[in-house]
């Protein structure tokens, strides 16, 4: 399992996030079943992909040993959709293991692949610092989605949830959503944990937080706050949905 600020073998400076962002899109990784349907194999849609990628920023006083970029399919053929996984190591130990993991999924995908109607084992669930998956469609460079997963995405201290919290109760829109949601059951506002800066358009990371206002059980909908950790400004609020797996 990966951490969140290890020290041991991190790189020395001056690698830039960018930079390690580009070689892992000009060595992308482009899943076997996509390739048999010609899907993202051009340099020039690869190109695309690179482009459409938001600033990567790591978490505190972290840097990125090593960025991995795949793009996966969704077992389905024809493809409905492809994922594109970034993988982030902090630390070259860890951009090993990562490394290792990859190679040993390219062992398995190739030992599967004897007819082209099997499905195939796909890259995720890797162990990494950060994980962040796009969702696009065949052909196009847009992403409809992305996400940011992490093991220590809900390690925020204490005093770092409270002032987040502070700072989304003084909201009015805030204080509204608390007011009318569905009924007093349904809570206060609860820290659901880090959000990188590209998500969370902000400038440091920041702490997401949600207040559910309706739940049936099953679904609802929750007001969702993304908090600048150091400025404590709230940079982005939302409604999501709310379900029970």
């Amino acid at each position: 399992m990966f951490g969140r600020n290890k020290n041991k073998g991190k790189p020395p400076p001056g690698e830039p996030p960018a930079k390690l962002v580009e070689r892992a899109f000009n060595d992308l990784r482009v899943h076997v079943r996509l390739q048999e349907q010609d899907i993202a194999v051009s340099e020039d849609f690869h190109a695309q992909l690179h482009a459409s990628m938001p600033e990567l920023v790591p978490y505190g006083s972290n840097q990125y040993a090593a960025v991995r970029a795949v793009l996966d399919w969704d077992h389905q053929i024809p493809n409905e959709y492809m994922l594109l996984r970034i993988y982030t190591a902090y630390s070259r130990h860890e951009a090993r293991l990562l490394d290792t993991q990859i190679r040993a999924r390219d062992q398995a995908i190739t030992s599967d692949n004897v007819y082209p109607e099997f499905d195939l084992p796909d890259y995720g669930d890797l162990d990494a610092s950060e994980t962040y998956i796009a969702v696009l469609r065949p052909g196009s460079a847009d992403f409809e989605e992305f996400r940011f997963f992490s093991d220590w995405r809900k390690e925020v201290r204490p005093p770092v949830a409270r002032a987040a919290l502070s700072a989304v109760k003084q909201l009015e829109s805030y204080q509204e959503a608390y007011r009318t949601r569905q009924n007093d059951a349904l809570g206060s506002a609860v820290v659901v944990g880090w959000v990188p800066p590209c998500l969370a358009k902000s400038t440091a990371w920041a702490v997401e937080i949600w207040l559910v206002v309706e739940f049936d059980g099953q679904i609802g909908k929750a007001k969702v706050f993304m908090v600048d950790s150091e400025s404590l400004v709230v940079t982005r609020e939302y409604l999501t949905e709310v379900h029970v797996p």
